[in-house]
Formats: C-alpha cells, structure tokens, sequence
C-alpha cells in the first residue's frame, strides 16, 4: 500500500478509479486527436474546394510514402513513451528522463533523414507511386515543400505524448488545438488570399506543426534548466537496452502505419484501375469521415495509454485490465452512435468538400454507404493494440495491427474487388476491422485469463522527485 507519493498527478494514476481516469485523461486527449482530425479535414475542404477532386487525389497518393516516415516516428514515440510511462510507474524517474532525451534525439535524427531522402530521390518516388500529368506535378510539389518539415512533425508526435505522460495531458491539448487553428488560418491564407496552389497546403501544415513542436521543446528544456520535478531531458543511458524496448514496444504501432502505406497504395491502385482519379479523391473523402471516429478512438487509447503502463509498471493488473475492459465498452457505444449519426449527414459532409463534380459526389456517397459499417468495429482493433502495447506486449500488438492494417486488407481487397467490382473496394474496411475485432476479443481474453487468475493487486511507495 502507497502510503505517500510525491507527485499528486502520477500517484492517482494508481489511486483513483478507472472511471474517473479514462474521463479526466481521455477527453483531453480525444479533443486533442479531434483538433488534428479538424485541421486535417478543414485542409482538405480547402484544398477540395479551391484546387479540385484532383489536387485531393494528388495528395492522398503520396500516403504510402509519408507512412514510412510516420511509422518510424510512431515507433519511436509509442515505443519510447511506453517504456517512460512504465519506468514512471516502477518510480524509476531518471531512467525516463533519460528515455526522453533519447526519443527526442532519435526523432531528430529520423526527420533529417526523411526530409533529405524525400528531397534526392522525390522524381523516382513519385514514379513509383504511378502518378503523372497534373497528380504527378501536384504531388511532387507538395512532397518537395512538406518534407522541410519532418523533424518538426515527428517531435510534435512524440513529445505531445511525453508531455501527457508528464501528467499533463489539458497542455498537450491546448498546444494541439493552437497548431491545429493556426494551420486552418495559413491554409486560408495561403489558398484563398496568396494563390500558393498545394504548396501552399504543405506550407500550413509545416509552420503550424513546428510551432507546435517548438513549444514543446521549450516546455522540457525550461523544466530541464530549472530542476523541476517531473520529466525533463536528461542525457541518454544505457541506449542499446532502451532502442531494444523502444522497437519492441513500438514494433506494432510501426508496421501498422507501413501497412496502411501499403495497402493504401492498393486501395490507389484498384481504384484507378475502376473509376480513375474520382475513385481516388472519393476514397480521400470517405478517408477524412473516416478520420474523425479514428480520432475519437485513437484519443481514448493516447488518454489510457499512460495509465496502463503506470499501473503495469507497479504491477496492478486488476486495474489494467478493468481499464481496458471499460475503454472498449465505452468506445462501442460511441462507435454505435457515429454510424447512426452518418446515416444522416453523409451529404452534407461530403457537400463541404467539393462541388460541381456530381460523379465524384456519387462515387462518395456510394463508398460512405458501405464504409460506415466497419466504425461499429474499428475501436477494438486500435484501442486494443494500443493497450498491448501498453503493457509491453509487442506480439499481440503486432498481430492487430498487421491483421488490420494488411492482412485482411490485402485479402479483402484481391477477393472482394475481383468478385464484386468497386463494392468490393468498399466493402474491404468493414471485412479487415470485423476480422481485427474477433482477433483482438481472443488476444485480449487470453491475457486476462494468464494475468488475472489468483493475482493480488499490491504496489509499494513511489517517489518521483528523486531518481532510482
């Protein structure tokens, strides 16, 4: 029994009820998620409306690369976060100041490399990729002009979730939403006012996002100059032990968004193959519907991700697994709700993207249609991998995220569309996240009968002012 603890925010992380812990810290972090999700969706209004169905299609081709440098950025901050949140938990506060400084560095160093590779080889990438004529100028402009920015997009990543960790989850929000409006105000700017074209979105999201890290950066290296309690950046230890736990536990989260790349590149494939450039920009369309109930689950899982590892790491079990029971249940009713929400709205969401372009209205609609189903499942496979990973369980993890990111994808992708034509296409997402809920429900049943049975929860005393 903790008896004392000198840090209140981190303490009732193991104290207070699961309830009151998945509200307090995953409403912050939805609204976070949401704030991004808005900018995201809000740019590519701006962009659907002043550019064209065209210059979204351009934009949403480049996906497969961008995803290699977001999944290594992933790895990283997830991997390096869990292992911070668990030496967090065990009281081991230098080890994680270290861990810190560690994924910072290494966020660093990956985006100078991406936005350099981008640069050199961007001709061949976009070959690649299929495009040409008016998608491959678009999407070499906007690629050239984003990938500046990568450091600063990976540090705003990964430190977002260090500073939630630091029990401060209403300033990571705060910062997100400020990045987030200030990109919907360059988006205007740059669009409507200075006629940039697509640089101009990849301008916005750039300036915005470093902003966004900068304060960040600020906020660590402040507490690190003053000695405030807490998690600051501390010089890097035993690095080849924490890059072993940052990839293992981060393993799942990093094959899971080059998947996506993957897949999304067959989507892109097949969809040009069937209904051309208009079946792509559809697919970015119903991908932005999509992006907001991604958003609100994702936010559940980076509000109880902290939570998990603390509670893994001082060993109580019983309170990990009623938080995960309680996320998922909350999250299926929500899920529940989005569908039926959809049934009525899809129009006029779709109607703010584009318009004078009725087939590619159509093509949305009739995606939508299909797509929507596959939210009533979609929580369980992300919030599960995420609570895997949690608690430092890279297999399962991976399983999820390999399962729904491309496995069942790729399968319901080459069967559906062969048999079914472009409804294959559509019905895909609702076969891959069913198919990802039934393995998670299993995965999950098996940890807690493993974990659970004749387990006492018991934790000792913590005190995170001082190092151990």
């Amino acid at each position: 029994m903790c008896t004392h603890a000198s840090n209140n925010s981190h303490n009732t992380f193991l104290t207070d009820s699961p309830a009151k812990l998945i509200i307090s810290n995953a409403i912050p972090a939805i609204a976070s998620m949401m704030f991004m999700a808005f900018y995201q969706i809000v740019d590519g209004i701006m962009v659907g409306r002043r550019l064209g169905p065209e210059a979204l299609a351009s934009i949403n081709l480049l996906y497969p690369i961008i995803a290699l440098i977001v999944g290594l950025a992933v790895m990283i901050g997830t991997g390096g976060n869990t292992r911070l949140a668990v030496l967090l938990g065990a009281g081991k506060i230098t080890q994680a100041r270290q861990t810190l400084g560690l994924i910072t560095l290494l966020g660093t160093i990956l985006g100078i490399l991406g936005g350099l590779g981008i640069y050199l080889f961007f001709p061949w990438i976009i070959r690649f990729l299929g495009a040409s004529g008016n998608l491959a100028a678009d999407a070499g402009d906007y690629l050239r002009s984003l990938s500046p920015f990568f450091t600063s997009m990976i540090l705003l990543f990964i430190l977002e979730q260090s500073v939630r960790n630091d029990g401060k989850p209403n300033l990571a929000t705060i910062v997100m939403a400020c990045a987030a409006l200030l990109n919907i105000i360059l988006d205007y700017l740059f669009l409507f006012i200075f006629d940039y074209g697509i640089v101009g979105a990849a301008l916005a999201t750039g300036i915005s996002k470093s902003l966004g890290a900068s304060f960040f950066i600020v906020y660590f290296i402040k507490k690190s100059l003053k000695n405030i309690p807490g998690l600051y950046f501390a010089y890097p230890k035993a690095v080849r032990e924490t890059l072993k736990s940052i990839s293992t536990n981060g393993s799942s989260e990093f094959f899971g968004s080059l998947a996506v790349g993957v897949t999304t590149w067959l989507f892109n494939y097949k969809l040009l193959l069937l209904a051309g450039s208009l079946g792509i920009a559809a697919f970015a369309l119903v991908q932005f519907i999509l992006m907001i109930a991604s958003a609100i689950f994702m936010g559940i899982g980076a509000g109880i991700q902290p939570i998990i590892s603390y509670n893994h790491g001082a060993k109580l079990n019983k309170r990990v697994w009623s938080i995960i029971t309680q996320s998922i249940v909350a999250s299926l009713i929500i899920a529940v709700a989005l569908v039926i929400i959809l049934q009525f709205s899809t129009i006029p969401l779709v109607s703010f993207f584009i318009k004078d372009h009725p087939e590619a209205l159509r093509l949305t609609l009739e995606a939508t249609e299909w797509i929507r189903w596959s939210i009533i499942f979609m929580p369980i496979g992300i919030i599960g991998s995420i609570c895997f990973t949690s608690i430092e369980q890279a297999g399962p993890s991976i399983l999820i995220a390999l399962s729904r990111g491309l496995i069942l994808t790729v399968i319901g992708l080459l069967v559906f569309s062969r048999l079914l034509g472009l409804t294959g296409i559509w019905l895909t997402p609702l076969f891959s996240e069913g198919g990802t809920a039934i393995i998670t429900l299993v995965l999950i049943n098996s940890w807690q009968i493993k974990y659970l049975r004749n387990q006492e929860d018991t934790f000792t005393c913590i005190n995170y002012n001082n190092g151990s």
